[in-house]
């Protein structure tokens, strides 16, 4: 009789390490995945001036009128681009609450079965029922991630870059009002490494920007609908 009892305590034991084991290891996965996804003014006058044109060889004819602003600069004063950017942080933020939320109840549920273990309340005959259980949970949170996290990255460049086109609507409307022949955005780490602060004209343009704020708000939407169903592209973030 003793015998017996020994040999089913070794055998509860076993069936315990064998869910903790299973149990650990899924909760290793998705702590890895969490982390890795842990891993998307007041308008005022504009100026009126013409920018000077700089000869670039041995004649007048090769003069131009060069400028650029500072894509920094447009990411903090513009106004709509801070409405944009505010609105798709905003959904990144509900994205990752309800993926802790998932990933909390799954931690309860873990929690639940090992004080069941510990209690001696799980027989042999339900573990592999829990097994499938967990297995599922887990792969309904990934499942998640995946999908929304792509509908999310998916959604943010549409935004991205209608805001984009925007930007350059107005910035080609800019340069022919001003004689502009070329316009640059610089930002750190972009393509170009230094431009001198005579060519600067990144106040300006915000206030132009902010001024047709209206203006360049209108057909957005429609925009973004345009976008939808065209193949993603990144063209880099706010």
């Amino acid at each position: 009789m003793r015998h017996s009892k020994v040999k089913t305590d070794k055998q509860q034991y076993k069936m315990k390490q064998l869910f903790l084991t299973i149990i650990l290891g899924l909760s290793v996965s998705l702590a890895f995945t969490s982390c890795n996804n842990d891993k998307t003014k007041v308008a005022v006058e504009e100026e009126d001036y013409q920018v000077t044109k700089k000869n670039f060889g041995g004649d007048s004819t090769s003069a131009i009128a060069m400028a650029f602003y500072n894509q920094d600069s447009i990411a903090t004063q513009f106004r709509f681009y801070k409405e944009v950017d505010s609105l798709l942080k905003s959904k990144e933020n509900e994205y990752r609450k309800e993926l802790e939320k998932k990933y909390r109840a799954y931690q309860n549920y873990e929690a639940d079965i090992q004080a069941r273990m510990e209690r001696n309340e799980i027989t042999g005959y339900q573990i592999e029922e829990i097994q499938k259980t967990a297995m599922q949970k887990q792969q309904a949170i990934q499942q998640f991630e995946m999908q929304k996290g792509e509908e999310l990255q998916k959604e943010t460049l549409q935004y991205q870059l209608a805001l984009m086109n925007k930007i350059s609507e107005a910035g080609k409307q800019f340069s022919e009002k001003r004689g502009i022949d070329l316009l640059f955005f610089f930002q750190k780490g972009g393509q170009i490494t230094y431009i001198n602060n005579a060519y600067d004209v990144t106040d300006e343009f915000i206030r132009y920007l902010n001024k047709r704020e209206g203006e360049l708000k209108q057909g957005f939407e429609e925009e973004l609908e345009a976008l939808e169903n065209e193949p993603t592209v990144d063209k880099g973030g706010l």
